[in-house]
């Protein structure tokens, strides 16, 4: 309840930080409107010469895109600020901060710098999954709308998970910077899995679950929930978080701060 509390407060705090600019909001929607353009531009593009791509329709790939936009949205306003000068902050010492407060230490390190013009790409990816389904003709049931925000929150999950796991490698190695390869990963989130290899279908499933993240919710929204996908994402969060918090806790034991 308290990082709850404290999460609340660090949003809001940030907020009005964010308005304080507010010629930035211009600049935010039109990136990201050009941005979420383009990707549905591919999108056109591909159809004019398929109707379905590994199985997939226009639409589907629309609510797929929209997903993308959502969550990404959602990592750029809530984690990817404080995330950007984690190492930086294992190097000078920094992070005494952080660990000496009455609170959740992993929460207060990677989740209490926002940025809330970003989530300008989430409402926009909103509006992209609606235009989506109305390209399906289909009105998604309960059940699916249900599942798909489960996922859709899993996906964020796992989408901490994976970034605040690499991050903590600067324990062992604070020069060390796998930034650019998650964000290439992250990228294949563009995409149905379906579309990729066996191997490399199984490494995004299961290594780095980019299917967690738009494929499966997609799946559940068009299609409707599949018990199966359900219950391994479930498991693939659980998985990946319950790792990255002992990864966390390893790295802090090694921790040798300005206070050390």
């Amino acid at each position: 309840m308290r990082s709850a509390r404290l999460f609340g407060t660090a949003f809001s705090l940030s907020l009005r930080r964010a308005f304080a600019y507010r010629t930035n909001l211009f600049f935010d929607v039109l990136l990201a409107v050009l941005e979420l353009t383009a990707s549905i531009s591919a999108i056109g593009i591909v159809f004019t010469r398929t109707g379905l791509l590994a199985g997939w329709s226009a639409g589907q790939m629309l609510a797929l895109t929209g997903t993308y936009a959502l969550i990404t949205g959602l990592r750029a306003t809530f984690l990817d600020p404080s995330l950007a000068g984690f190492a930086q902050q294992i190097r000078d010492g920094q992070l005494d901060a952080y660990l000496l407060r009455p609170a959740n230490s992993v929460v207060l390190a990677t989740c209490t710098r926002h940025a809330p013009l970003a989530l300008v790409q989430s409402v926009l990816g909103l509006g992209v999954i609606a235009v989506g389904l109305h390209r399906l003709g289909t009105v998604p049931s309960p059940a699916a709308v249900g599942g798909w925000v489960l996922l859709t929150l899993i996906g964020l999950l796992i989408g901490w998970a994976t970034s605040v796991g690499l991050a903590a490698l600067a324990f062992w190695a604070p020069r060390l910077s796998l930034g650019v390869l998650h964000g290439a990963a992250w990228e294949t989130g563009r995409y149905p899995v379906d579309i990729y290899g066996r191997w490399l279908r199984r490494l995004l499933t299961f290594a780095f679950p980019v299917a967690a993240l738009t494929t499966w919710p997609a799946l559940t929204l068009t299609r409707g929930p599949d018990p199966g996908i359900l219950i391994a994402a479930v498991l693939l969060g659980s998985g990946f978080t319950t790792a990255t918090l002992l990864l966390w806790r390893l790295g802090v034991r090694r921790y040798t701060g300005a206070t050390s």
